[in-house]
């Protein structure tokens, strides 16, 4: 009978630096993704693997909440892509930050109003989803990127061209001056 001998496993260990008092309270948050708010889609997309990688990865960037974040916004995504749609975000449990003058809402147009476009949002395509992000207050649209009141909206001409507030009070000046 031939006599087999294997030669050591010398692989670096897969675990994830974490001490063992730190590794209980990664794993109590990861495993958020076993409570009652994400529990419509364990049928269809089990946790247990984005729990893992959430411990490996929290591990791994000592215990940072973005990485808790991005694999429970990563879990979500799977579950919207088999339909299943979970509001999860809030003030305390990964927040996110709008700029200025805006909000959080889960549901936002995809086709937000803006000053050359005020009511792009009402006339959108309806059959567009809605995805998470940030909306402009009431009385406030996008105007390169920031929320400002409509006030400072500019206009169009009668080609459909839009000017801003500044570059009409620059050709006014400048209409002034000639």
């Amino acid at each position: 009978v031939p006599s087999c001998s294997c030669l050591p496993d010398l692989r670096e260990d897969d675990q994830p630096p974490c001490t063992a008092e730190n590794k209980q309270v990664i794993e109590r948050q990861c495993n958020v993704l076993k409570s009652d708010k994400f529990k419509v889609c364990h049928s269809l997309v089990n946790p247990d693997d984005f729990i893992e990688i959430c411990i490996y990865d929290m591990c791994q960037y000592d215990g940072m909440k973005s990485a808790l974040c991005d694999i429970v916004q990563v879990y979500v995504d799977t579950c919207k892509n088999h339909g299943i749609t979970i509001k999860w975000r809030n003030s305390t449990f990964c927040p996110l930050p709008c700029p200025s003058r805006s909000h959080y809402k889960d549901c936002v147009s995809p086709c937000p109003s803006t000053c050359s476009d005020i009511f792009a949002s009402s006339l959108c395509e309806k059959t567009e989803e809605c995805t998470e992000g940030c909306e402009c207050d009431d009385n406030y649209v996008l105007s390169n990127g920031n929320c400002v009141p409509l006030s400072s909206c500019g206009c169009r001409d009668d080609d459909n061209n839009y000017y801003s507030v500044s570059s009409l009070r620059s050709k006014s000046l400048t209409s002034k001056l000639v």
